[in-house]
C-alpha cells in the first residue's frame, strides 16, 4: 500500500475532529469518563481544538492511500517548556484508523512530524501518551522517542 502525506484541507478537519474526540475520550481514565458529562467536555474538546490547530505553528497532516482513502493524521505544533521557557516540536495527536494500524502509517506520520519540526528548527519534539497505550508507546519507543517525565495521579477521597 502506497501511503501519501499531505497537509490537511478544510474539507478533512470534519473526520479530524470526529476522531481527535474518539480518541482523546478513549484515552481518558475510567475515573475521569465517570466525572465527565460527555457532551460538555466534546463542546469543551471541539472549541480548544478550533483553538489551537488555527495557530500559525500548528500543522495537521494527513495520510492517504493510493485512491486517497483517509487513513489517519498527526496533529504537530509548537510547545515549550514551563521550566526552561525553550521551544519544542510538540505532537498534540496521531490517529490510523484500526484497519490500517500496524502497516506503518503511524511511522510516516511521525516521520512527518519529525520533518516539520525540523523545518521549523526545533532541536526536539515531544508528546504525552497515556500508559494504557501499549501500542502507541511501542510506536514511540521505536521511533526513538525516551520517556522524560512521568505524570502520577491519586484519586482523594
Amino acid at each position: 500500500m502506497d501511503v501519501t502525506i499531505r497537509e490537511a484541507k478544510e474539507t478533512d478537519l470534519q473526520v479530524v475532529k470526529k476522531y481527535t474526540v474518539e480518541t482523546a475520550w478513549t484515552s481518558l481514565s475510567e475515573s475521569d469518563r465517570k466525572e465527565l458529562d460527555k457532551e460538555k467536555w466534546t463542546k469543551h474538546l471541539l472549541e480548544l481544538f478550533e483553538k489551537l490547530s488555527g495557530r500559525e505553528t500548528d500543522r495537521i497532516f494527513v495520510a492517504e492511500d493510493e485512491s486517497h482513502a483517509f487513513l489517519g493524521y498527526i496533529w504537530v505544533g509548537e510547545g515549550s517548556n514551563m521550566m526552561t521557557g525553550l521551544k519544542h516540536g510538540y505532537i498534540y495527536d496521531i490517529f490510523v484508523k484500526k484497519e490500517f494500524r500496524g502497516r506503518g502509517t503511524g511511522k510516516i506520520l511521525l516521520e512527518k512530524a519529525q520533518s516539520y519540526c525540523r523545518e521549523k528548527g526545533y532541536s526536539r519534539i515531544r508528546l504525552m501518551v497515556y500508559v494504557n497505550n501499549a501500542n502507541a508507546i511501542g510506536l514511540y519507543n521505536k521511533m526513538g522517542f525516551k520517556t522524560e517525565q512521568m505524570h502520577m495521579e491519586k484519586t482523594l477521597s
